[in-house]
C-alpha cells in the first residue's frame, strides 16, 4: 500500500475528520471558547475552539487591524536580525488572551494531554485561536510531551512575514496543516481592508444577524472587492519573486496600503471534486489562493454564491476527499510546466482542477525557484566561506596571541598600529567584515533559508568571529576618535549591525534576553568609561555603570567569553581601573583578577 496524506502530514484520516467535525461543532458555542474531546481510539486529545461572526472580532481597527504580537507571550515570532516583532490580526490575539487568561486553557490541556499529542483545531474565526493556541504551547514545551498540531478549516491569514518566517525558522511550520476549499471567500478576506463588504459576508454566516444566510446580490462586488485586494498582494509578490520592479505597482504601492497577512504552513486544497493538492512554500500558496479563485463573467454570480456555501462544506468535503487518498503534492514547483506538455498527468490534471492558468504556473515556478536559489546561497556559504572564515580567524587568534606575549593585548597593540602585524589583523579584518556583510545582506533580502539563522555551526561561528574581531573595531573606532563625531559606539545606528545580528542569533539560542550577550562590546564600554571619568566630579550614574562593567567582567571571565588579555597590566582597562577614584570602584574580585 502507497504513502497516505496521513503519512505525509503525520495526522491520519480518523485524526483530522474528528478534527473538522468537533471544530465544526464548537464553532457557534456560546457558552465556552473551546472544547477538549478524547475521541474513542485515537491517541490524541483534540481541542476545539469557538469563533465569532462579529465585525470587531475580525478587524476592530480599519483597515487592517494588525498589532504587535506579545513578545512575553510569543518570544519566538520575530526577526532576530533587527528585533522585529511579528504583526498579527489584533482583534484575532484579543480574543486568544481573553481565553488565555480567563479559561484556564493551560491547566485543562496539560490535564488531558497525559501520554496523547495534542491537536488544537479550529473552523473559520476559531481557526486563528488554535493556531495561536499551538504556537503558544510550542513556546512551552513540556518535557517528555509530543509538541502540538494545528488543523485548521477554512482559516483567514493571521500573521505577516515575519511571523511566518519566525514559524518556519523554528521549524514548527510542519506542526501547522491547513485546509481551504477552493472558492472559500474566507481564507482570502483578510488580503483586504475591512469594509462594507466584509461585514456582508459576515453577516451572512452570523446566525444573529437578519441577513443569516439570505442570498447576497452578486452586483454587490462582495466577492470581486476580495479577490481585487487579493490580486494587488499577489501581484505585488509575484514581482518581487521573479526580482522585477514595475513602476506602476511601485507607484501604486505608495497611495494603496497592502494587507501585510501572508499565509504559512502547510495548505491543503480541496478541489471541489475529491481531490487533495498539498503545498508547502508559502509564496506558492499566496498565488494559488489568488488564481485558483478565478472565474469568467458568465461564472461571477454563481462562483460569488458557491464562495459563501464551500465555507459551510467543510466537514463533508473532507470526509469524502481523505476517503478517496486522490492526494497531489506540489512540491518541485520550478519544475512545473507552464503549459500541460510533458506535465506528469496527475500533477497537470491538480493544476487543471485548480484553474490554475500559464501565468499562475510561471509564478509557482519563480516560487520554487527562489527556494533553491536560497539552498544554493547557503551551499555557497557552508562550502566557501566558512572555510576562509576560519582561515582569516586562524590568523586572527595568533595575532591575539603573539600579542598577549608583549604584555600588551591584541586592542591596544591594533589601537597603536605600530607594527605590521597589526597591519596584517586589519587587512583580516576588513575581509572577514566582507563576508559577514555579505551574508547580513543575504538575510535581509530573503535570500537564504529561514532557518539559517538557528544553524549551531553558524552560531559558534558567528559567536567566534564577534569575540575576536570586534574588539578591532571599537579599537579602530576610538583611535580615529570617531566617539566624537556619531558618539557612544553601542548605540544603535553606529555599531555595525552584523555584529547586531549575530549577537541576537546566539541570545535567541540560549534563550537569553536581548543585550545579555554583549561580551564582545567591553572594550567600547571601557573607553566610554574613561571618558566619563575623566572629570573631577562625582557621578551616582556613571558610578552605576563602572559597577555594572565591574559584574560584567567577572562573569565573562568566568564563562571564558571575555579573554584574560584585558587583564594584562599594560591594558588599557587595568590602567583606567587602577586609576578610578575609589568612590567608583566597589567589587574586590576585580583586585584579585588583575592581581592589584
Amino acid at each position: 500500500m502507497g504513502e497516505t496524506l496521513g503519512d505525509r502530514i503525520g495526522l491520519s484520516g480518523e485524526v483530522i475528520n474528528a478534527a473538522a467535525s468537533l471544530a465544526m461543532e464548537a464553532h457557534d458555542s456560546t457558552r465556552e471558547p473551546f472544547r477538549l474531546d478524547k475521541p474513542r481510539g485515537l491517541s490524541v486529545a483534540v481541542v476545539a475552539f469557538a469563533g465569532s461572526w462579529l465585525p470587531g472580532d475580525w478587524c476592530a481597527e480599519p483597515p487592517f487591524g494588525e498589532t504587535n504580537i506579545d513578545a512575553g507571550t510569543f518570544p519566538s515570532l520575530k526577526s532576530l536580525g533587527d528585533d522585529g516583532v511579528a504583526l498579527v490580526n489584533g482583534s484575532f490575539l484579543r480574543r486568544f488572551n481573553a481565553i488565555l487568561g480567563q479559561s484556564s486553557l493551560a491547566e485543562k490541556v496539560k490535564k488531558i494531554a497525559g501520554k496523547n499529542q495534542v491537536v488544537f483545531t479550529g473552523y473559520s474565526s476559531g481557526a486563528p485561536m488554535a493556531i495561536l493556541a499551538t504556537l503558544y504551547f510550542l513556546e512551552k514545551p513540556e518535557p517528555n510531551q509530543s509538541p502540538p498540531r494545528c488543523v485548521t478549516f477554512g482559516s483567514p491569514l493571521v500573521g505577516d512575514r515575519i511571523f511566518g518566517h519566525a514559524v518556519r525558522r523554528e521549524k514548527w511550520s510542519d506542526h501547522f496543516i491547513h485546509f481551504v476549499m477552493r472558492y472559500d471567500v474566507i481564507p482570502r478576506i483578510m488580503l483586504g481592508p475591512s469594509s462594507t463588504e466584509h461585514k456582508q459576508i459576515l453577516d451572512f454566516f452570523n446566525p444573529r444577524s437578519e441577513s443569516f444566510r439570505q442570498p447576497i446580490d452578486s452586483s454587490s462586488g462582495f466577492y470581486s472587492s476580495v479577490m481585487r485586494n487579493a490580486s494587488l498582494v499577489a501581484n505585488y509578490d509575484a514581482c518581487n519573486l521573479m526580482g522585477c520592479r514595475i513602476p506602476a505597482l511601485e507607484t501604486l504601492r505608495t497611495f494603496i496600503e497592502l494587507s501585510p497577512y501572508r499565509p504559512f504552513g502547510t495548505y491543503i486544497f480541496c478541489t471541489g471534486n475529491g481531490k487533495l493538492v498539498v503545498v508547502r512554500n508559502p509564496n506558492a500558496v499566496l498565488q494559488i489562493l489568488f488564481y485558483c479563485a478565478q472565474w469568467t463573467q458568465e461564472e461571477a454570480a454563481e462562483v460569488a454564491k458557491g464562495s459563501l456555501y464551500e465555507h459551510l462544506a467543510y466537514k463533508d468535503e473532507i470526509k469524502e476527499s481523505l476517503g478517496m487518498q486522490n492526494v497531489v503534492y506540489l512540491d518541485r514547483l520550478e519544475e512545473l510546466p507552464v503549459s500541460s506538455d510533458g506535465s506528469p498527468a496527475t500533477v497537470n490534471a491538480a493544476l487543471n482542477d485548480l484553474g490554475l492558468s500559464p501565468q499562475a504556473r510561471l509564478c509557482l515556478q519563480a516560487a520554487g525557484e527562489l527556494e533553491k536559489r536560497k539552498s544554493r546561497n547557503q551551499d555557497k556559504i557552508i562550502n566557501d566561506y566558512k572555510q576562509k572564515i576560519e582561515g582569516e580567524l586562524r590568523k586572527m587568534t595568533k595575532y591575539k596571541e603573539k600579542a598577549e606575549t608583549s604584555g600588551l593585548g591584541y586592542y591596544d597593540s591594533f589601537k597603536l598600529q605600530e607594527k605590521e602585524d597589526d597591519f596584517l589583523a586589519n587587512v583580516s579584518r576588513l575581509v572577514l567584515a566582507g563576508f559577514w556583510d555579505e551574508m547580513m545582506e543575504m538575510l535581509k533580502g530573503h535570500e537564504l533559508p529561514d532557518d539559517f539563522e538557528k544553524r549551531l555551526d553558524f552560531i559558534e561561528l558567528g559567536t567566534a568571529y564577534r569575540r575576536t574581531v570586534e574588539p578591532l573595531d571599537i579599537a579602530n573606532f576610538y583611535r580615529h576618535a570617531k566617539d566624537e563625531e556619531t558618539g557612544f559606539y553601542v548605540k544603535k545606528g553606529t555599531r555595525p549591525k552584523r555584529y547586531r545580528y549575530i549577537q541576537n542569533w546566539l541570545e535567541h539560542a540560549e534563550k537569553k534576553p536581548s543585550g545579555s550577550r554583549s561580551e564582545s562590546c567591553f572594550w567600547a564600554e571601557v573607553e566610554d568609561l574613561r571618558i566619563k571619568t575623566r572629570s573631577n566630579g562625582f557621578s551616582p550614574e556613571i558610578k552605576q555603570k563602572v559597577q555594572q562593567l565591574e559584574k560584567n567582567l567577572i562573569k565573562w571571565i568566568g564563562d571564558e567569553s571575555l579573554g584574560k588579555d584585558v587583564l594584562l597590566e599594560n591594558s588599557t582597562f587595568v590602567k583606567w581601573w587602577k586609576g578610578l577614584r575609589p568612590e567608583y570602584r566597589s567589587e574586590p574580585d576585580v583586585s584579585k583578577l588583575i592581581g592589584g
